[in-house]
């Protein structure tokens, strides 16, 4: 499955509303899982992004969906990136 990376920035409503977020993250991976992805890793950053989360789903519709239904919520906003691993990257570059 593709991997897709999305950097989150907290909404003013989202810094506001950190108490909880431990729940509000594990129910975000259980809503991701459901519709058919694995989020493989969730980081909180110190810099320009607040949050780096790493997602695998069967397609880009899927992990769009997912992700927009997370910002709808309110507290955060994503940057989405399609990661490609190194070794397929290679072999699209040899085939160039």
């Amino acid at each position: 499955m593709p991997i897709y990376v999305a950097l989150g920035r907290a909404t003013n409503e989202g810094a506001r509303n950190l108490v909880g977020f431990r729940q509000r993250h594990a129910a975000a991976v259980k809503r991701a899982e459901a519709a058919g992805c694995k989020v493989l890793g969730s980081y909180a950053l110190l810099g320009r992004y607040d949050y780096l989360v790493v997602l695998q789903a069967p397609d880009g519709e899927t992990a769009a969906k997912v992700l927009i239904k997370e910002v709808a919520r309110g507290n955060v906003r994503y940057e989405t990136y399609t990661a490609i691993p190194i070794e397929e990257f290679a072999t699209l570059v040899e085939e160039g």
